[in-house]
């Protein structure tokens, strides 16, 4: 875990915010679905609130942050609409992606094997977590003035 100013509830919290906003630009830039991104972004930490009785695979980082999670939360969002179910596809397979960049990792192709997934980038640290944060700033930034034209006054002209 990285060293954040305040602590491990810090490190937890800026985690969170960060697949919600990562989820939310993704879904808002490539779906028009912000929401179902934001949801799809976050999705996969409801593990947090299984028991920790339950152990493996119900415990963080098992069972949730899998392929089969993905498409499990994609065909149920499929029965919206094409674009949500792409939205939190999408937004579910970053937080996977985000994870995996931890030296924690991801088991991605649970239950079919058990190794862990890990590109040591260290995604979740303060400056990963300003990285991606930038990343997504300049997502929806690039969008809004693509949208607006090319002189920002909406007119296009």
């Amino acid at each position: 875990m990285a060293t954040y100013p305040g602590g491990h509830a810090v490190f937890l919290l800026a985690a969170l915010a960060t697949h919600t906003f990562l989820g939310y630009a993704l879904g808002s830039v490539l779906f028009r679905r912000p929401v179902a991104g934001a949801l799809g972004g976050v999705l996969p930490d409801v593990d947090f609130l299984f028991p920790a009785f339950l152990g493996p695979p119900f415990g963080h980082r098992g069972l949730t942050h899998t392929l089969l999670a993905a498409g499990v939360a994609a065909a149920l969002a499929a029965r919206l609409d094409g674009r949500t179910a792409a939205a939190v596809g999408t937004a579910y397979l970053s937080h996977l992606l985000v994870d995996a960049t931890t030296p924690m990792g991801v088991a991605l192709w649970y239950p079919v094997a058990d190794e862990r997934v890990r590109f040591l980038l260290h995604g979740h640290s303060p400056v990963g977590t300003v990285a991606i944060w930038t990343g997504c700033l300049l997502l929806l930034l690039g969008r809004r003035f693509a949208r607006s034209g090319s002189n920002g006054r909406g007119d296009g002209g």
